[in-house]
């Protein structure tokens, strides 16, 4: 099982409720790389079902801010694809004067 995934368990582990929203990934082969979550699904179906969970994995992937996208994928199908909001740092944005001297 991904990192990735044992820190979005973890994250719920005080509410069983959330948690057992999180079931339909047992069934899922999860990988993480290139700024995604990667979640292969068993079929069509499996997939839409675990479509649901999607909202469930935003916070804590956004908290810890490994993966910038999730992507629902399903062999010989297109990849469903989720943006995870990544917080920028603040002095990415700011512009110091440097630039042009």
């Amino acid at each position: 099982m991904d990192r990735a995934l044992l820190a979005v368990y973890s994250f719920y582990r005080e509410d069983p409720e959330l948690l057992r929203g999180l079931d339909p990934l047992w069934a899922c082969r999860v990988s993480r790389g290139w700024g995604s979550l990667r979640i292969e699904c068993r079929d069509r179906v499996h997939r839409a079902v675990v479509c649901a969970v999607v909202d469930l994995l935003r916070p804590p992937l956004e908290a810890l801010a490994v993966v910038r996208e999730i992507r629902l994928l399903v062999p010989g199908e297109e990849p469903l694809v989720f943006p995870v909001s990544v917080p920028f740092k603040r002095q990415l944005l700011a512009y110091d004067g440097s630039i042009g001297d």
